[in-house]
């Protein structure tokens, strides 16, 4: 094949298929269910956290208003890339698909790299501040405006039956700023690869030694491979209000750097082809999570 502009167009317009093919094939994750995608317009979005807690109310002489401007979240987006190099001499001689599995590839990590960023946004929620109230994500000192305190953080503990019934009676005991039960169910069981097992046995097994296990389906289990070697453990309730949010800014996209005169092919004998995505991943709603760090 000879390199000039039109076939390099040509080269392109096939990766891009490829990589546009594997992203149309992605299959929603498991993991989609914890959280609330949105779109995003800017390159951080604000938003008002107590709009999302609270239920109707008698009205008496007036209607009790939400104070917004004490409980605000700021969510920035981050953008994500990877680039792919093709020797010009693959170029030149036909070899394109040798490229097509990294392409694939690229498509598929990109169009879940949102995956990635819940599972490292969970573990990191045991140190990071959670804006609204200055707190850690998980933390013991919780508290609405108004004083009503509240606690998402176990001590941290093995995954067993019992402590996986004390986390659930945690969260669906948990107050509401009026001091009211915010009504809350757990749907979920989320553990890494390290507790398995221990989730499997807990919410997947109808029969332990000839007994009935009362946890039987109690919650769905979520497996995070991402969780690696960590033994933290959450449960929650992502029922129609979600504990996360998955902030879209710009979607997955590949893109070149394929003109025949730049300096790469001239000095280094390649072009380059990017798939890049920009968005963010947030706890926006810690109180619909009881978290444990594990042992």
């Amino acid at each position: 094949m000879n390199v000039d502009q039109g076939n390099l167009s040509a080269v392109f317009t096939g990766l891009k298929a490829t990589f546009t093919d594997a992203l149309s094939k992605l299959e929603p994750a498991p993991l989609d269910v914890l959280m609330a995608a949105v779109p995003s317009v800017t390159g951080t979005e604000i938003y008002p956290v107590a709009a999302l807690l609270g239920d109707l109310e008698l009205v008496l002489d007036e209607v009790t208003i939400t104070n917004i401007g004490r409980f605000i979240q700021s969510v920035p987006n981050q953008t994500f890339a990877r680039i792919v190099q093709i020797l010009r001499n693959d170029i030149a001689d036909d070899n394109i698909g040798l490229y097509t599995p990294a392409v694939r590839s690229l498509a598929q990590r990109a169009g879940q790299y949102h995956i990635r960023l819940l599972s490292a946004a969970l573990l990191a929620g045991f140190a990071q501040v959670w804006l609204p109230d200055g707190q850690t994500v998980f933390s013991n000192t919780h508290a609405w405006p108004g004083g009503v305190a509240w606690d998402n953080l176990q001590a941290a503990t093995t995954l067993t039956a019992p402590n996986f019934d004390a986390a659930c009676l945690a969260l669906e005991t948990r107050a509401a700023p009026d001091g009211a039960p915010l009504g809350l169910t757990t749907t979920h069981l989320i553990v890494g690869p390290a507790n398995r097992a221990a989730g499997e046995g807990i919410v997947n097994t109808m029969m332990i030694l000839g007994s009935n296990n009362i946890y039987y389906q109690r919650a769905q289990l979520l497996v995070v491979p991402r969780f690696g070697q960590s033994t933290a453990w959450f449960v929650a309730d992502a029922g129609s209000t979600k504990p996360m949010l998955l902030q879209n800014r710009d979607a997955a996209e590949f893109t070149a750097q394929d003109r025949v005169d730049d300096d790469q092919a001239f000095y280094r004998e390649y072009y380059a082809y990017k798939a890049r995505r920009r968005c963010a991943v947030a706890i926006l709603a810690p109180w619909l999570i009881q978290a444990n760090a594990g042992v």
